[in-house]
Parts: C-alpha cells; structure tokens; sequence
C-alpha cells in the first residue's frame, strides 16, 4: 500500500489533508478473493491543534469503493 498527500488546508486549529491511497492486496481481503486488482481511493483527514499539539484526529478511508475495484472484471 501507498499513500500519497494531495492537498493539505489550513484554516484556524485545523488541518485537513486529502490523500490518495493505492495498492494491489497479496492475498484476500475483507473476503474479496485474490485477483491480482490494485485500487485507488480517497482518503481524509481532519485535524484539530491545539498547543502546537494534535489533540483530535478524524480519518475516513473509502474501503467499499477499493472492494469494488478489486471486484471488478
């Protein structure tokens, strides 16, 4: 797996980072059979800072389109 930043923001305590993620599995995974597919998805992050510290984080991963990729024929 791979995981690039496309884009960070800034605004005020926050950061937010779009990044991409690709790969190609070497086995099964979450029960999609080994086909030798790679997929690409989104991936977001929020950030909060506070006192030059992160202090709250939320991430989000586009795992169902990556099990669609690798289903895909």
């Amino acid at each position: 797996m791979r995981f690039e930043i496309k884009e960070v923001l800034v605004a005020g305590d926050r950061v937010i980072v779009r990044g991409e993620v690709t790969g190609t599995p070497a086995g099964d995974l979450f029960g999609v059979p080994h086909t030798g597919q790679s997929f690409r998805i989104m991936a977001i992050d929020i950030q909060t800072v506070q006192d030059g510290k992160i202090a709250r984080t939320y991430h989000v991963e586009n795992w169902l389109s990556a099990l669609g990729q690798l289903r895909a024929k």
